[in-house]
């Protein structure tokens, strides 16, 4: 595992959790539906930060990840003290990518405060392993669900079990309350 030494203190540190695009349930491709959603998760994020959280883990994955660890770099701009910690579950992940994806990868890395490499290669629970490992060294975690039985739901049981607070946004009702569908849905 390559973490640069980074240390975190968890009564103070944050993790996000959330779906990847294709599975919110309604079109991010829209440009209104993707920053309305995006202005709901720096306002979570800036509410965290006004309670004293001053670290921030972002697991890296396409959606809600990348889009919540962008609004820390928002956010840090008016709290220059934030810190954002990219987590990537292995070596290999940005290779993975489409190259716009790559794009905010890259992005992400270029500007965080630290990046933290869990394992050399892919293997299947390495996902379920980042999301433990940003669970547990954290006090909050704040999550953009809407199907619960997926690992972003497992994440935010696995965060309570362990006494986290739980920031939770229905993408269900969050999509529903503005009128936003997909229309394969």
């Amino acid at each position: 595992m390559e973490d640069n030494g980074i240390y975190t203190d968890p009564r103070h540190t944050a993790c996000f959790t959330g779906h990847r695009p294709e599975k919110i349930p309604f079109d991010t491709g829209v440009k209104f539906f993707r920053e309305a959603l995006e202005s709901v998760l720096y306002l979570h994020a800036m509410e965290a930060a006004e309670q004293g959280y001053d670290t921030f883990l972002c697991g890296m994955q396409r959606g809600i990840d990348v889009w919540a660890g962008n609004q820390i770099l928002r956010l840090k701009e008016k709290m220059p003290n934030l810190r954002l910690i990219c987590v990537s579950p292995f070596s290999g992940e940005r290779e993975s990518r489409q190259p716009r994806d790559r794009f905010d990868y890259d992005r992400l890395v270029d500007a965080c405060d630290g990046y933290i490499v869990l394992q050399k290669s892919y293997d299947k629970g390495c996902f379920a392993k980042r999301n433990r490992f940003m669970v547990e060294r954290s006090s909050l975690i704040i999550g953009a669900v809407a199907d619960r039985r997926s690992g972003t739901g497992q994440t935010l049981r696995y965060a309570k079990s362990l006494g986290l607070k739980a920031d939770e946004i229905d993408l269900r009702a969050f999509g529903e309350q503005y009128g936003f569908s997909r229309a394969d849905r």
